[in-house]
C-alpha cells in the first residue's frame, strides 16, 4: 500500500504554493496527495433551511472545483492525487479522515494574505490535539515554505 500524503486545503490561488509544497513532499517519499476540502456552514445557523442546504451544497461544489485544479497540478507533476469533500467541523473531519485513509502525514498551511483566519496558535493546539489522537506527523507551510515539523 502506498503511502497517502493528507492536504486539506482551501483551494484557490492563494492555496497553491502550499498545495504544490505537499506535492514535493509527495514526490521526495513516493507517496498520493489526497486534496481534502471541508465545508462547514453552521455560521449561517439564523438562515431558513432550505437556503442553508443550497449554500451547503454550492460550497461543495466549489470544493470540488478547487479540488480538482489541485489534483491536476499534482498529476502534471507526476503524482497520483485524490480528492474528497466532506461535511462538518474540520478538526472532527480531520481526525475521521487520518483515520479512514491511514494517513501518516498532513501537510497543513497556514493561512495568508488579508483572509487568512488560521493563527499560529490555533494550528499548534490542532496539532497537538490530532497528533495526540492519532500520532500524524504534521508539516506546516507557510507560502510554500516548511515551517514546523511536529513529528509524534
Amino acid at each position: 500500500m502506498r503511502d497517502i500524503i493528507l492536504c486539506p486545503t482551501r483551494g484557490g490561488e492563494g492555496s497553491f504554493p502550499n498545495q504544490d509544497r505537499a506535492i514535493e513532499i509527495a514526490k521526495e517519499r513516493g507517496a498520493e496527495v489526497l486534496f481534502l476540502y471541508i465545508t462547514n456552514v453552521e455560521f449561517l445557523g439564523l438562515t431558513a433551511a432550505p437556503k442553508l442546504i443550497d449554500i451547503e451544497a454550492e460550497m461543495d461544489e466549489m470544493g470540488e472545483f478547487m479540488l480538482t485544479m489541485a489534483q491536476e497540478r499534482a498529476e502534471r507533476a507526476g503524482i497520483n492525487a485524490l480528492t474528497l469533500v466532506k461535511r462538518g467541523h474540520f478538526r472532527v473531519v480531520l481526525i475521521e479522515v487520518i483515520e479512514e485513509y491511514d494517513i501518516e502525514t498532513v501537510v497543513l498551511g497556514s493561512s495568508s494574505g488579508d483572509t487568512g483566519v488560521i493563527t499560529a496558535d490555533y494550528l499548534h493546539e490542532l496539532m497537538t490535539h490530532v497528533s495526540g489522537k492519532t500520532g500524524v506527523e504534521f508539516i506546516i507551510v507557510d507560502q510554500g515554505e516548511i515551517m514546523k515539523v511536529i513529528k509524534p
